[in-house]
């Protein structure tokens, strides 16, 4: 049987969810989650100490909405809409697969389904009943309907306090591999309302900052920090979140791998936001977080994002080759980690298999695709020799970040290798205006610990092209 294509109707926001490992019983996730909610490994238990929470289905009492943790969730059972009884099951598998799958979410607090089932059976229950019994912050509901062999999903998230519909998606696909549908739906759920929970959640706790915040409200707001595009002030703003966390939790490890991480990308990638005597010790302690956070919390995932530009930028590509595996192996569901992963691999010469990591990255949150997947897709699809399908990708990343200079840069040298002098000419000075101080010239130099295959393309391809495009000295 082929696998399932979904159709993806746009219907609202969406986002995405990391990886996890999945815990026993009442349900609170204990593993790495990937951009927005990686970290979130102390987040559960800095939360308990400051709002407490029901230890067993049998027990729920609703707390203060004050006391909610703002990332839990509620899934009822999805509705059969077929007209059929007999097909209940698709309807009761789905929910238990989203279910299942939201569980992994680390730190989060989901509701089993026969609680979430109680609580609406034999009544029209809103969300804000429904979020006053069990005690959550939202609610995730959706149905199932069959026509021949195809299966329509739609599924909606809503706030339990002001009662709102926040995100609604419909989804359709062929059943005859109703297996693996069911995996692509409650991932493309997954991420989707991982996002809209953080935003919302994060929100809320701006709306409070009159008081001192708490370490969970901090970090709900560091992470809504992370979902911004990657422009200058980027990085410092994010640094300066987390470092806010550590200030009053020292030896948080979701802090200090989320800084980690983020100190190792600015100083990898946008060193040309930092003094050059900074990047160097900007390194040093990213590693230092890393490891540090590694010891506290073997399972976090972001740990190996700063690990693998640390490798990067010291000439180890075995160990950045290490890293970015470990991190996908920990965080299989996060668009990141397939970025990484696809990134190092395009370094040693792999570009067919970068591309296809990069594309499952894609597919994994297509509403919302990171930057750095349509960047490195471009920059794969440019070693490959397929200029238009660079172009392309790289026009998406400058459309939403036009500060992403080296989209700029790889255009030039991709319009130059066509033939398209006048395109080429402006992509090249839009590179100026964003990259004055010529950063682009040393981006993507190999290192001397590559394989050979890169090296080749650097010196037989890269230079000659981008000395034509007036890109590369």
């Amino acid at each position: 049987m082929g696998t399932p294509t979904i159709e993806h109707a746009e219907a609202g926001k969406t986002g995405w969810v990391g990886h996890f490992h999945r815990a026993k019983g009442w349900v609170v996730a204990v593993a790495g989650v990937g951009a927005v909610l990686s970290g979130l490994v102390g987040y559960y238990t800095t939360y308990k100490t400051v709002a407490g929470k029901p230890e067993t289905s049998a027990t729920v009492t609703p707390p203060a909405a004050a006391a909610v943790n703002p990332l839990s969730v509620a899934v009822l059972p999805f509705s059969n809409l077929t007209g059929d009884p007999a097909q209940s099951y698709v309807a009761d598998g789905l929910t238990a697969s989203v279910t299942a799958d939201l569980a992994r979410i680390r730190d989060a607090f989901i509701v089993n389904v026969a609680t979430a089932a109680a609580a609406v059976k034999d009544k029209s229950a809103t969300a804000q009943q429904v979020g006053r019994e069990l005690g959550v912050r939202f609610v995730l509901q959706g149905s199932v309907q069959r026509s021949s062999d195809t299966l329509r999903i739609s599924a909606q998230l809503a706030d339990t306090q002001s009662n709102a519909q926040l995100w609604t998606e419909t989804f359709e696909g062929r059943s005859n591999d109703l297996f693996a549908l069911q995996d692509q739906v409650t991932t493309r759920i997954g991420n989707s309302i991982g996002r809209e929970m953080v935003i919302v959640s994060a929100r809320d706790s701006q709306m409070q900052k009159g008081s001192t915040p708490k370490v969970a409200d901090l970090m709900l707001r560091a992470m809504a920090l992370r979902l911004n595009p990657r422009t200058p002030d980027f990085f410092p703003k994010v640094q300066a979140a987390w470092r806010d966390v550590l200030a009053l939790e020292p030896n948080n490890p979701s802090a200090m791998s989320a800084l980690a991480a983020s100190l190792g990308l600015q100083a990898q990638y946008f060193s040309h936001t930092l003094a050059p005597a900074a990047r160097e010790p900007q390194f040093q302690e990213s590693r230092r977080l890393a490891l540090a956070a590694k010891l506290i919390d073997p399972d976090n995932a972001l740990v190996y994002v700063a690990l693998a530009m640390y490798a990067e930028a010291h000439d180890d590509y075995p160990g950045q080759l290490q890293a970015s595996e470990t991190y996908l192996a920990l965080s299989p569901k996060e668009p990141l980690a397939h970025n990484l992963l696809g990134h190092t691999l395009a370094f040693g010469g792999q570009y067919e298999k970068a591309r296809d990591l990069l594309l499952k990255g894609i597919a994994l949150d297509p509403k919302h695709p990171i930057d750095q997947l349509a960047f490195n897709l471009g920059w794969v699809s440019f070693m490959m020799g397929d200029d238009d399908a660079c172009i392309g990708y790289f026009r998406r990343v400058v459309e939403n970040n036009p500060t992403f200079f080296d989209a700029h840069g790889w255009m030039a040298m991709a319009y130059t290798r066509k033939g398209d002098a006048p395109r080429a000419k402006e992509a090249a000075e839009a590179l100026m205006k964003v990259d004055p101080k010529r950063s682009f010239q040393t981006r993507r130099k190999p290192m001397a610990s590559a394989p050979p295959d890169y090296r080749k393309f650097y010196d037989e391809v890269y230079l000659p092209v981008g000395r034509k495009a007036g890109v590369v000295a």
